[in-house]
């Protein structure tokens, strides 16, 4: 190639042997940091470090973690990608491999020594016949290249041998011994600029894309909502800067929104504090008082809701927020809304507590920070992925190209949101996830109220344009206008999803052995509530065993008062509650369905357009009051308040509500 060579001997092992890697003395990682380090401190200006990996998690985790520690970016153009295709485009791209080592079902000696583009279509068969890697993913055969374009020379085996290493009946190990290679120059001028195939962010979609009635029209008059008539001022025994809530129950635990200013925590200041950093310490801080307070620690949080006053300050905060994790941390939505001073950022955050429980399997995260044609990576402090007990949340995806985590351009709306949905879709299918049949739960957000429309026809679009390939379930949804997005991107996507598998083992101290919650499938109820005061409520709610999502919109259609919006709030959540009991999905504890219901949610997310003109303390006091006053005691989740532009159909209020059983 006609670059430096680079080598160093290997004195490490591989002393940790799991999915994540820390830095680890004596471990065979820190010699490629060693490396790296040396060629980095010789040539300054390399930026990245290429990686070969196809499937291997093992191989990519240990890359990303030297890179990130020595300031370069892990690329990763291979990863995830179809093996038929790819081993098909490195044939057309020039690349003259050999099988220098065989170890499947099918491969023989005679195999070795051939070439890629000789034993492709018997590979491709070995795959239909016993599933076997059609690029050797799995160790099935190993390759020495012999020419390829960036080769200025090519090698020629003049001599090798044939090592028999395990005769199998089954599947033969063997490998080829090349004893004697041969350099040999190669035609000049060749052009090797078209060989390589640049893959198209919109491939696989543009069915969607070329749909005009998906992306015609846009929703202007829907958002005029009425303001509420504050007819009294709440009173709560507690100072409104010791409002946060929590919810402890066994298994589930969340904590409400939480600024640095909200708790009296031992980091809580009543001041403004000078920075965004400043300030996002002293909330991480109290986040953390809250988390020991239950028990819990940073490893427990499973998802992350930030919401910060001005996207601008985004890089600033995020330098503070990162420096709370270690490997693998929770994954993450981030909006810009109009917190109330002096309040800058505020988080709310889920957790789930399973290192009490021996036969629950530990966290299965997906945390890919290189770049690639797969997803976006995640080179901020957050995963893509986090499934526990069926759970399985997904970071906010928006419609950045993979490859270059970029925005397709000219920017528009109709782009952003099939790639971001393409995006969703690439993270969950990894890991077996079916969005469009186990989707639980799924809050659209837009910069732009009247984004409404175009965002609900393509998510409706493609749940049936898969619905001929599984069952599709529409889930319970939300879609909400705030004033700035990541990036400025124009659509983000948080979507909670079940991980499709039958949780036969019960948790929570509440339910006893026999009475295990029977239906797996989805169930679904809607509903929809005229007050004859002016307020319209809708009630969506999927429930699949363990989770209950359900959403409640709040549509005021003239002036009426914050008494009336909150008992529409209360018929709101009495609704869900009968739903729930009326469907009898606990076998034998009839008696006790209301309790377990109530003692059940962990969260509710209220967000209320600004448009109606109550100040958020207002609103926090009276909904507390009102469960307070009209619901069991041990009805305790931790409740959030969010201000946002607009809420999809003119709704005052948007409410989500998240139980775990």
């Amino acid at each position: 190639m006609g670059l430096p060579l680079y080598r160093r001997e290997i004195f490490g092992r591989s002393l940790i042997q799991d999915a994540d890697y820390k830095l680890t003395i004596g471990d065979e990682t820190e010699d490629l940091f060693e490396l790296l380090k040396e060629i980095k401190e010789s040539n300054p200006d390399i930026q990245g470090v290429s990686v070969g990996a196809i499937l291997s998690n093992y191989q990519r985790v240990r890359v990303e973690n030297v890179c990130s520690r020595l300031g370069l970016t892990p690329l990763a153009y291979l990863w995830r990608r179809n093996q038929k295709e790819l081993l098909s485009e490195m044939i057309d791209a020039g690349i003259n491999a050999i099988l220098i080592k065989v170890a499947a079902i099918g491969l023989k000696t005679t195999h070795l020594g051939k070439s890629i583009k000789e034993l492709y279509p018997y590979l491709c068969s070995l795959n239909e016949k016993y599933d076997v890697h059609i690029c050797g993913e799995g160790g099935e055969y190993e390759t020495f290249t012999l020419d390829c374009p960036l080769f200025i020379k090519r090698l020629h085996v003049e001599n090798s041998e044939i090592i028999m290493h395990s005769d199998n009946a089954f599947a033969e190990v063997a490998y080829l011994q090349l004893k004697k290679l041969v350099v040999m120059d190669k035609p000049a001028n060749i052009d090797t600029t078209n060989l390589v195939k640049i893959l198209a962010w919109s491939d696989g979609f543009e069915n969607i894309l070329s749909n005009t009635e998906i992306f015609k029209g846009e929703n202007i008059l829907e958002n005029v909502v009425p303001k509420i008539d504050i007819d009294y001022i709440p009173e709560m025994n507690s100072d409104y800067i010791d409002l946060y809530t929590a919810h402890a129950n066994s298994l589930y635990f969340a904590i409400s929104g939480t600024t640095a200013y909200n708790y009296k925590g031992s980091q809580t200041t009543r001041s403004p504090l000078n920075t965004i950093e400043e300030e996002t310490r002293v909330c991480m801080k109290n986040l953390e008082e809250k988390l020991s307070k239950l028990g819990l620690n940073w490893t427990d949080a499973i998802n992350m809701n930030v919401l910060i006053k001005d996207m601008r300050e985004f890089g600033r905060m995020n330098m503070i927020y990162k420096s709370f994790f270690d490997i693998n941390p929770p994954t993450r939505t981030c909006i810009e809304c109009n917190l109330s001073p002096p309040a800058n950022i505020q988080i709310d955050l889920v957790a789930i507590k399973f290192r009490d429980y021996s036969n629950i399997k530990l966290v299965n995260t997906m945390h890919v920070q290189s770049m690639s044609y797969w997803a976006p990576a995640n080179i901020g402090p957050y995963s893509q992925a986090k499934i526990i007990n069926n759970h399985a949340y997904i970071a906010g995806q928006i419609g950045l190209i993979p490859a270059s985590l970029k925005f397709p351009t000219p920017l528009s709306l109709q782009s952003q949101t099939i790639l971001s949905l393409k995006n969703l879709e690439r993270i969950t299918s990894v890991l077996e996830l079916d969005v469009w049949k186990f989707s639980v739960g799924c809050i659209c957000f837009v910069d732009d109220d009247t984004s409404f429309e175009v965002v609900k026809k393509a998510w409706k679009y493609i749940c049936e344009w898969r619905k001929g390939e599984n069952c599709c379930n529409i889930p319970p949804s939300l879609y909400i206008a705030v004033p700035s997005l990541p990036r400025e991107a124009k659509v983000e996507w948080q979507v909670l999803l079940h991980n499709g598998k039958i949780n036969r083992n019960n948790y929570n101290d509440d339910l006893e052995e026999d009475s295990k919650i029977l239906n797996f499938e989805p169930i679904t109820w809607e509903d929809t509530l005229d007050t004859k005061n002016f307020c319209i409520i809708k009630i969506a709610t999927l429930f699949i065993n363990p989770i209950l999502n359900s959403i409640i919109t709040i549509r005021v259609e003239k002036s009426t008062t914050l008494t009336t919006l909150l008992t529409s709030i209360e018929l709101g959540l009495l609704k869900i509650h009968d739903q729930f009991c009326k469907s009898n999905l606990l076998e034998g504890k009839n008696d006790s369905t209301s309790t377990i219901f109530w003692v059940s949610i962990s969260s509710i997310r209220f967000f209320y357009s600004e448009k109606i003109g109550v100040e958020i303390a207002t609103l926090e006091k009276g909904v507390k009051s009102m469960i307070n006053s009209k619901f069991p005691s041990d009805m305790n989740p931790a409740m959030t308040f969010i201000p946002v532009i607009a809420i999809s159909e003119g709704c005052a209020v948007g409410i989500c509500v998240q139980c775990g059983f």
